[in-house]
């Protein structure tokens, strides 16, 4: 592995631009192979030139190699860091912002539903009605299970039926039902969405 002589330290310490691009060729490669362990391709680039840059502006004297080394690792790891601490920052303000915005839907809609006495009356009226246009057995099962409380073990018992057949005809009365309350979901959820 090439390394720098005691020479070229001198004059990097003397502020010398020469020995500063010997220095960068050398250990910028190194240094973005090191920092694209810990951050994306491209910003692995500008954190290691920006080390670069700091230690331009500090100009910090060497003893040695490996104080120059450790002084640019050192560096590029704090870059690394404050980078990632930002990134964190960033997806936290994006997370509360999402949640912001979810909550201001879910403040907006609320606002919106009508939960006056009408409006149950209304539901009770249309689920009265599609109730009645349902085939008479997944009527049945329908206000057993879900009006009634019955456990779909339960229904299928008391109707002679098998449990599956339980199953399908719930799921058939919750599809026509989801479709007639489309208006009221968020009411009536307790009642579509329930799981015996």
């Amino acid at each position: 592995m090439k390394s720098l002589t005691n020479e070229i330290l001198q004059l990097l310490n003397n502020k010398q631009e020469a020995a500063f691009e010997v220095v960068f060729k050398l250990y910028y490669p190194r240094l973005v192979y090191f920092a694209k362990e810990f951050v994306p391709d491209g910003e692995s680039k500008n954190l290691v030139q920006d080390a670069f840059i700091a230690m331009w502006d500090k100009k910090p004297q060497f003893l040695n190699e490996a104080q120059l080394q450790s002084y640019l690792y050192t560096n590029v790891k704090n870059n690394c860091l404050m980078y990632l601490r930002h990134e964190k920052v960033k997806k936290k303000y994006r997370s509360e912002a999402v949640l912001q915005k979810q909550n201001q839907i879910y403040t907006e809609a609320l606002s919106a539903l009508d939960t006056s006495t009408v409006t149950f009356q209304e539901i009770e009226t249309i689920i009265e009605k599609t109730l009645l246009e349902l085939p008479e057995r997944c009527r049945e099962v329908f206000i057993l299970s879900r009006m009634e409380g019955k456990k779909n073990k339960e229904v299928a018992e008391a109707l002679d039926i098998s449990v599956k057949a339980v199953e399908a005809q719930i799921t058939k009365a919750l599809k026509t039902l989801r479709i007639s309350l489309k208006d009221y979901l968020p009411l009536v959820a307790w009642l579509l969405f329930s799981i015996k």
